[in-house]
């Protein structure tokens, strides 16, 4: 197997692959499949924040190349750690690092993302996050962008297909307790995530609320009450 190139590998041999990457370096190109998942997630999250309405295109993009890594890494091995910790109520096998590789190369699809990408900011610069316009309700323009919203849909089911391979493999599980196991640790991050989230909103709220305004006389009586 290691006369294999593992990023051809994986797409139809995911767990003979994932056990070969593990016995040789569970470690084996992380920060680069750190900065495939990190770009995509960025740029499918600048879609769905108003902020990137206001910086334009090229800063998301710059933005997005340089802290890719650093999200791809953060986020693999926190959700390695939920699906770690969930896979052994589980009875599941893997450790952290086997099952951040599993992760890992299951984002090597996501690969097939970034000329796609490329392609939309070429062909429809800001309005992707602008808002798609008339150029895009065309016919011609409508079909390609059809056609790589469609593409992306495959890779991005491709990558779970892999995903769910290897995490059986490494937690040695069959595939439906593997997807179980994705799906408890889907909970427990969607729920400690909404948490933060709500006390995130609460605390900025409370901090632009004005002040309360006391009344004098009510505070005289009162002090007059106490006494």
């Amino acid at each position: 197997m290691s006369e294999e190139n593992p990023w051809l590998a994986i797409w139809v041999r995911p767990r003979d692959t994932i056990r070969s990457i593990i016995a040789e370096n569970p470690r084996r190109f992380l920060w680069v499949l750190a900065f495939i998942y990190g770009f995509t997630s960025l740029l499918n999250g600048f879609q769905s924040f108003p902020i990137a309405l206001q910086m334009g295109m090229m800063p998301v993009l710059l933005i997005s190349l340089i802290i890719a890594p650093l999200w791809g890494y953060a986020f693999f091995a926190i959700w390695s750690w939920v699906v770690v910790w969930v896979g052994k109520i589980l009875k599941g096998q893997a450790n952290f690092e086997t099952a951040r590789a599993a992760y890992a190369w299951s984002c090597v699809p996501l690969v097939g993302n970034i000329p796609l990408w490329l392609l939309l900011v070429f062909f429809y610069s800001r309005f992707l996050f602008y808002g798609m316009q008339d150029q895009v309700v065309m016919p011609g323009a409508a079909m390609m962008l059809f056609i790589i919203l469609i593409a992306k849909l495959v890779f991005a089911i491709w990558s779970v297909v892999i995903y769910l391979q290897m995490l059986a493999e490494v937690q040695q599980f069959s595939i439906l307790r593997a997807i179980v196991n994705v799906i408890l640790a889907s909970l427990v991050i969607g729920i400690v995530t909404a948490v933060i989230w709500s006390i995130a909103i609460y605390v900025y709220m409370s901090a632009l609320a004005p002040p309360v305004a006391v009344d004098s006389h009510s505070m005289e009586w009162f002090v007059q009450f106490i006494k």
